[in-house]
């Protein structure tokens, strides 16, 4: 645990709100605000809201309007590939927290 503890940069992850990660996960998977907005038991304006903050950070439109859903750029994909398997490792320690479960491979 301790080499990656130390490779951990607090300062380039405190400058993003880490559940905008959710949000953009859940946007890319159902590639709607509306239907993120329901996933995340959220208002559609907090998810739109949070998609504007997501597209400054990273200098991305992300995703683009087409018919009946939103289509991700090539940077949101690329974003998407290492954010699913960081999400899942966190969602396993969470689900383990406090058990003897052993990780899913």
């Amino acid at each position: 645990m301790g080499a990656e503890a130390a490779l951990l940069r607090e300062s380039l992850l405190s400058e993003l709100d880490l559940n905008l990660l959710l949000t953009f996960a859940v946007l890319y998977r159902e590639c709607s605000v509306s239907k993120a907005a329901r996933c995340l038991r959220l208002g559609q304006p907090a998810v739109s809201n949070a998609l504007a903050r997501l597209r400054l950070y990273f200098n991305d439109p992300l995703f683009k309007r087409g018919y009946r859903r939103m289509n991700p750029t090539a940077k949101a994909t690329r974003i998407a590939e290492a954010i699913f398997p960081a999400l899942q490792g966190v969602q396993e320690a969470l689900r383990c927290a406090g058990s003897t479960c052993a990780p899913q491979r």
